[in-house]
């Protein structure tokens, strides 16, 4: 008999800051994943090009469909960090947290940061719900299941 991979359903998703404030309103995230660079260490004389691998991008993470609330504590924690600079840890006290069901989450890895590099974009529609989004670089280690 064949084995079917897990089926994660956003209903039992979220996004948090620490294990218990949650980012109200969240629609819908992304993590870009890891892009592992290459370094071209060829010599004179190869017909083909030789690589060896390079550093990593850790990847982008972006909040997308947020329902906007600007009284709502984790959507303006995520603004003033854009603002200010603040680097985002992954750990569980107030780190950036990505609910892939109800009991783990990816966060940055020890050592790690988030640097959001994007919010505080309103868009509104006469015909629906105000929006806004976030997004930030994975920065000195790779996302990690927890």
């Amino acid at each position: 008999m064949a084995t079917r991979a897990a089926t994660l359903s956003g209903a039992f998703q979220k996004v948090t800051l620490g294990r218990t404030t949650k980012v109200l309103g969240c629609g819908k995230y992304s993590i870009s994943g890891v892009t592992r660079r290459t370094v071209d260490v060829s010599e004179f004389g190869v017909d083909c090009d030789v690589f060896e691998f390079g550093a990593a991008d850790g990847g982008t993470i972006s909040l997308t469909d947020v329902s906007y609330d600007p009284t709502d504590v984790a959507q303006n924690t995520l603004r003033t960090n854009v603002n200010k600079a603040v680097k985002m840890t992954g750990d569980a006290i107030s780190g950036l947290l990505l609910w892939i069901n109800s009991t783990s989450y990816l966060s940055v890895g020890t050592g790690g940061h988030i640097l959001l590099t994007s919010g505080g974009k309103v868009d509104s529609d006469r015909n629906g719900a105000s929006k806004t989004s976030f997004e930030g670089k994975v920065s000195g280690a790779f996302m990690t299941l927890t």
